[in-house]
């Protein structure tokens, strides 16, 4: 095994740089052109997929390859750290950690340039619009995957709920299908002195959203809103991780002022599950609930929800394969008790290989998407030497 420490500066060169330009969706130009300015150095074959996506192909000789992803997108933050590489383009910001995640498989391409006996091929996977929608999918459908006979694919993400350089994953459910729902209700309006001349949607949505909760609440596995002891719901309990569920309504937009009667109300919210028939059981919730307030209160209502990302699932019979590489990292290997409850589309690639996902702590505590969120980079190592592991295994 190569002195990692060899390759830190090249980790922490590399994730600076890439903080310094974070950009949108598949709009990735300056990050695209920056990863291509190491890559065409390489011993590699590039694919250009998805707007600003790259593959890279290192050809060994071998049968199949192994695939290792990184997501290159960017938020639209503003970045409110201080730090002499903090983002120079205004109202942008690696605030996901998808800087560090393209320093890992970019330092990683520049190993793998300098081992040219391996017993697999490597493709390397850089993908747009991972904070958006698609950007996976499309990689999966352009036939990548079966250009080059990929027999696994991995992925890591940081998370700051780890402590820092501790390597962390499970087999099975990893994290949950995810969709973001929209509903509305359409009322009439009146003067708030004289309520009953109208429809108030505000007191209906209020009454639709307590009623869905409550519904939700009576399906084993459902995640409590509140801690024991506080509010009017009562759940089933459950001891199975993957059955747990969750429906979260998190903004409303109803009525113009304030005595007035609201005629219309907007509700934004989102639902997980691990696997589809939970999902398809929240959105027979939703959906009852819509159709119940409409015979009730003889309103109009209205529902959409996206397509979301599948459940990421680990596979079980490649993670049984690698979990003594796991056991051994340097920097230390948990596994996961319970699945997270984020989404990440790294779910398409399992559908296409077999895939195994994995999270890297930060110790920070500093949440995900958070406008202050920053890493030490030599955790990084820990991200790289797994990859090497898997690869060398």
């Amino acid at each position: 095994m190569t002195d990692n420490s060899l390759y830190l500066e090249k980790l922490k060169t590399h994730r600076r740089n890439l903080h310094q330009i974070p950009e949108l969706d598949r709009d990735l130009p300056e990050t695209k052109a920056y990863l291509l300015s190491v890559l065409e150095q390489l011993d590699c074959e590039l694919t250009f997929l998805c707007g600003s996506g790259i593959c890279a192909w290192f050809d060994r000789g071998a049968a199949d390859t192994y695939a290792f992803r990184s997501d290159m997108d960017g938020l639209p933050v503003t970045e409110a750290n201080t730090c002499d590489y903090v983002s120079t383009h205004p109202g942008k910001m690696h605030a996901c950690g998808h800087d560090g995640h393209m320093a890992i498989v970019l330092t990683f391409g520049e190993y793998i340039d300098t081992v040219k006996e391996l017993d697999h091929n490597v493709l390397l996977i850089f993908q747009p619009a991972e904070e958006t929608l698609g950007g996976a999918e499309e990689i999966c459908k352009s036939g990548i995957f079966t250009k080059y006979n990929v027999s696994q694919v991995f992925g890591i993400h940081l998370w700051p709920f780890l402590p820092k350089g501790v390597i962390s994953s499970r087999p099975g459910a990893f994290m949950p299908k995810s969709a973001e729902i929209n509903v509305d209700i359409n009322g009439k309006a009146a003067h708030g002195t004289a309520p009953y001349e109208g429809l108030d949607a505000l007191y209906i949505t209020a009454d639709y959203v307590k009623r869905t909760y409550a519904d939700h609440s009576k399906m084993f596995g459902a995640i409590h809103r509140f801690t024991d002891g506080v509010g009017d719901l009562t759940y089933a309990p459950c001891d199975v991780p993957e059955e747990r569920t969750l429906i979260h309504f998190g903004k409303m937009e109803s009525g113009y002022a304030r005595n007035i009667v609201s005629d219309y109300s907007h509700l934004l919210g989102t639902v997980r599950a691990y696997d589809e028939d939970h999902f398809q059981r929240i959105i027979g919730i939703l959906t009852k609930n819509l159709k119940e307030i409409e015979a009730e209160y003889h309103c109009t209502t209205g529902f959409s929800r996206s397509d979301g990302y599948p459940p990421v699932v680990n596979d079980k019979a490649l993670y049984a394969k690698i979990r003594p590489v796991l056991e051994n990292l340097e920097g230390g290997y948990a596994e996961m008790p319970l699945p997270l409850m984020i989404s990440e589309d790294f779910s398409f690639y399992g559908q296409y290989a077999p895939a195994v996902f994995f999270v890297l702590g930060t110790g920070t505590g500093i949440p995900l998407h958070s406008t202050n969120f920053d890493f030490e980079e030599d955790l990084l190592l820990s991200g790289f030497a797994l990859y090497q592991a898997l690869l060398t295994r």
